[in-house]
């Protein structure tokens, strides 16, 4: 008897076991922005290494590109189909966030694990006072400039300009003595609202009602730039031409100082390698506002993920402190995390000036913050303030009454 027990026990188990349900799969989808082909190895390999760590789980890739990632997202929130995580930028994730798209990170993260995240590029992700991306990786300016043209114009190399008091008075000293520009400032456009903020200066009320950039010391901090224009201080196509227009100007040894992402020094070294060879690096210049503009890419999870746990750890997953280190390894960024950016990597320097340049902007890292304006309708506001500075500049328009102008055209908006 206890035998015929034991063989229909048995038979019963094999039976459950024949027709049980596989183990659940979860299928995440994670959204990367313009990094196939060249790094495509590097995500296939993050995300094999996470599928073995946990078996239930599958991770399907989707490279999407830059000018495509908003539409393509809302289009998915719309259709029901959205990712389970996504890669935004600072303006993408507090858009979204704002029409209350995206999990609120301050709750789904412990703080354990918030901890190893640079606090201030943390709450760089902030809206109403919660954030809403984990960070990933960041971009921080640096200043490189020609020793020889420092030299030519009487300047010490060994004492480069910490401010932007000095930045600017170099600049002027580089120009007058030596006939090259001595700099190109970021006041294109709307960077000029970040140029408003690194000089402590706000752009819009505490309720973000108003627009509040038309006060005398703004209008003041512009008119100096225009001023600095008119007298040929630097080249008239920096409005136009950016980032791009300067480095070109710079690796043609027409310009004594680049205040850059790092990244642009391997173009410079692709170039001009004469040019390179003269180039040293030292912090971006400060201005009163003691804080650096930082670009930040973050990873979200829409709270119509089906996964949302399974998809918040995976954001963590990627943006760990070894995998943001291998990230690093493998492109010109910066990592989000404290205890990547002190690996020897990033502190240990060498004769180059990506290498001085790496040990001069993760030393940026605990004090920078992504100074992004993030408001509605930004299309339309954005076309107003970059309407108003060019004005500015071209002289059709004063630099009072164009930020009077803008100003009031927000507020309106707002």
């Amino acid at each position: 008897m206890g035998r015929f027990v034991a063989a229909l026990a048995l038979i019963l188990l094999l039976a459950l076991g024949a027709h049980a349900a596989p183990p659940p799969q979860v299928q995440l989808e994670f959204w990367t922005i313009s990094l196939q082909p060249f790094f495509t190895g590097y995500i296939q390999g993050l995300i094999a290494r996470y599928e073995r760590l946990h078996p239930g789980v599958r991770v399907r890739w989707v490279d999407v590109q830059p000018q495509a990632t908003t539409q393509k997202l809302l289009a998915a929130l719309a259709g029901g189909v959205p990712p389970d995580v996504v890669n935004l930028n600072t303006e993408g994730t507090l858009q979204m966030a704002e029409a209350g798209a995206l999990v609120d990170m301050d709750a789904a993260v412990p703080p354990a694990l918030r901890a190893r995240y640079f606090p201030n590029i943390w709450a760089s992700l902030r809206y109403r006072g919660r954030s809403y991306g984990i960070p990933w990786y960041v971009v921080p300016d640096v200043l490189a400039y020609n020793r020889t043209l420092f030299r030519r114009a009487g300047l010490d190399p060994a004492s480069p300009p910490a401010t932007t008091e000095e930045w600017i008075r170099a600049a002027t000293v580089i120009k007058r003595r030596t006939g090259v520009y001595g700099f190109m400032p970021n006041v294109d456009g709307i960077r000029f609202l970040k140029v408003f903020q690194e000089e402590g200066l706000p752009i819009l009320s505490l309720d973000g009602r108003r627009a509040v950039f038309d006060s005398p010391a703004h209008v003041a901090l512009l008119a100096r730039y225009v001023d600095l224009f008119k007298a040929d201080l630097f080249p008239a196509d920096t409005l136009q031409r950016g980032y791009l227009g300067a480095t070109e100007r710079y690796a043609a040894g027409q310009l004594a100082m680049l205040t850059t992402g790092p990244q642009f020094l391997l173009r410079v070294r692709h170039d001009s390698p004469a040019v390179y060879r003269e180039t040293l690096v030292a912090p971006a210049p400060v201005g009163r506002g003691h804080v650096l503009d930082l670009p930040t890419m973050d990873l979200a999870v829409p709270r119509a993920s089906r996964h949302r746990a399974e998809a918040v750890d995976f954001a963590l997953f990627v943006t760990d402190d070894e995998n943001q280190l291998a990230f690093c390894k493998q492109v010109v960024i910066f990592p989000s995390t404290r205890a990547a950016a002190r690996d020897p990597f990033f502190t240990r320097g060498g004769p180059s000036p990506e290498d001085r340049a790496r040990v001069v902007a993760v030393r940026e890292l605990p004090t920078a913050r992504d100074l992004t304006v993030v408001v509605p309708h930004s299309d339309d506001l954005f076309r107003i303030f970059r309407e108003a500075i060019e004005s500015a500049f071209y002289g059709r328009m004063s630099p009072q009454d164009a930020l009077r102008w803008a100003a009031r055209e927000w507020t309106a908006r707002l």
